[in-house]
């Protein structure tokens, strides 16, 4: 069995550290019930990007 991280596991890694860094920054840290981003998985932090993004451009329409 092989452990040693894959290409592919350390790029989903980085994008994981990337999405965390972007959500702190706009100021999300934990979801409604208490979940941390840094425990989320990426298609978890994915998707909040996704809504949180959205919902800045809705209050930006006029």
């Amino acid at each position: 069995m092989n452990l040693s991280p894959t290409r592919l596991s350390e790029g989903v890694e980085e994008r994981r550290n990337h999405l965390i860094h972007k959500l702190w920054t706009m100021g999300y840290t934990e979801d409604c019930v208490g979940k941390r981003t840094d425990d989320m998985t990426l298609t978890e932090l994915e998707q909040i990007h996704i809504n949180l993004r959205c919902q800045i451009a809705r209050r930006m329409e006029p």
